[in-house]
């Protein structure tokens, strides 16, 4: 239980974080982060960072090492940070070699590490190939629909080759702490119960390596005295140069260009799409919270939701998205003659019962990209201002994510309520964190400048 009264602080936009007593429990801490270069693991290493009175020393262990804007967005911080490669998919003991005479202790794990295959093209696409997923983050049996189904992995996993390479370090932390995501209810496959609970039940229609996932670390800390977090965040947003996985590098592309041939952004999907609300989870906030959780002891052994904190629409951050870029907005179509109609992929829906979703929508961001028009137009706002993305190489993996937020019709809802009632009551106004998240992914270059310095609340 949280203690009666608490000291809360405001980080910039970020509201209501947590606070830790001058204890010694909170300092000379070892953390080791996994994935440091994507989204969530560079934001966690920024969060750590910027901590020095908890944190000494941050390993950050990935294949690459870290891009060069890396280390200058942690500012003092990034002394007490240091990149050790690992190759997840190596054996366990290429893993324990490569950490040994490195890591003399890990109190706390952060684990982001992921592969994105290719995915399928067209609307709802994004994530179809549930195997593949399943394959290059957590191979294991396919599901049959029953509670005993056994779950089988194979020496090719990300996280039990990791956990295995701890034991052989003999490196053993007090708490490890892994990210899934909504998926885990099932959202990117049709109508799901909302809001969703942390208690709700696994649903297995197709492959979901997350749950695996779940089961290989919970066996790992039970078997090593390891305490265990899992935490499960919306659609993330954050500005990193070489992680796709972000839908506002879509919308950024879409403004650019739109702004550059002075014309509307037009919404691809209809008014239900438009007014239904969803959450986002802004990479920022969600370390935060990851960092509360692993140092609150009554948080041990906990899965968390993880989401801005205030309610967010479309139809709300569509006039903010074309006042940033400096031009005009059309809402959705009112001709119901202009929709094309998409049904979610399953037939029984991720809550039990009631119809498949219906997407509806005039055309998709996808679909904008293939036009010719578009494509020069692209060419010459990267020509013009040296930008390092490439749209029309990654158009699948960058608009088939985008697509997927903003044209779905279904709400897409995490309740906070169990992270607010042992303690943690950070949140971010996500339209404000969208603003951010754009100019920073202007300075790296990924898209065009911003016609504003500045977020005026509409």
């Amino acid at each position: 239980m949280p203690p009666p009264s608490q000291v809360v602080k405001n980080e910039g936009i970020y509201h209501g974080m947590p606070t830790y007593p001058d204890e010694e429990q909170f300092k000379n801490l070892t953390a080791v982060v996994t994935g440091a270069n994507g989204i969530s693991g560079y934001h966690m290493v920024k969060v750590l960072a910027a901590a020095p009175q908890r944190w000494s020393k941050i390993y950050c262990l990935s294949r690459r090492p870290p891009p060069d804007y890396f280390f200058d967005g942690l500012g003092d911080g990034a002394k007490r940070v240091e990149h050790v490669e690992a190759d997840f998919l190596g054996s366990p003991e290429q893993l324990a070699e490569m950490m040994k005479g490195k890591i003399g202790k890990v109190d706390h794990v952060f684990f982001f590490s992921y592969t994105q295959p290719q995915q399928k093209g067209g609307l709802l696409g994004m994530w179809s190939d549930a195997d593949a997923l399943a394959k290059v983050n957590c191979t294991f049996l396919l599901f049959t629909p029953t509670p005993s189904t056994p779950l089988t992995t194979s020496p090719a996993d990300l996280i039990s080759n990791f956990t295995r390479g701890l034991q052989l370090a003999n490196l053993t932390p007090k708490r490890f702490l892994l990210q899934t995501g909504a998926k885990h209810y099932g959202f990117h496959i049709g109508p799901a119960t909302c809001p969703s609970f942390e208690t709700d039940p696994r649903v297995l229609l197709e492959n979901n390596f997350y749950y695996p996932q779940e089961d290989i670390l919970s066996k790992y800390c039970a078997e090593n005295g390891v305490g265990w977090n899992v935490v499960r965040p919306s659609y993330i947003i954050g500005a990193v140069r070489d992680n796709l996985l972000n839908h506002m590098v879509g919308f950024a592309i879409y403004a650019s260009v739109q702004a550059h041939l002075k014309q509307p952004l037009a919404f691809p999907g209809d008014y239900s799409a438009w007014d239904r609300e969803m959450c986002q989870s802004t990479a920022m906030v969600n370390a935060y919270l990851e960092e509360w959780a692993v140092l609150t002891p009554d948080a041990e052994n906990e899965a968390f939701n993880a989401q801005d904190g205030l309610p967010f629409t479309w139809g709300r951050f569509w006039a903010h998205l074309a006042s940033w870029y400096g031009v005009e907005w059309t809402p959705p179509e009112t001709d119901q003659s202009k929709y094309r109609e998409t049904i979610s992929r399953a037939t029984e829906t991720p809550r039990g019962y009631g119809p498949q979703g219906v997407v509806r929508s005039s055309f998709s961001l996808m679909e904008w990209m293939e036009r010719p028009e578009v494509e020069k137009a692209w060419n010459e706002v990267k020509e013009k201002h040296g930008l390092k993305v490439d749209p029309v190489k990654d158009r699948v993996q960058i608009f088939g994510l985008t697509d997927s937020a903003v044209i779905s019709c279904w709400p897409l809802s995490l309740s906070m309520r169990k992270a607010r009632k042992m303690g943690f009551h950070g949140s971010v106004d996500s339209y404000e964190a969208a603003f951010h998240c754009l100019k920073d992914m202007a300075n790296l270059k990924i898209s065009a400048p911003l016609a504003t310095d500045e977020f005026i609340e509409q």
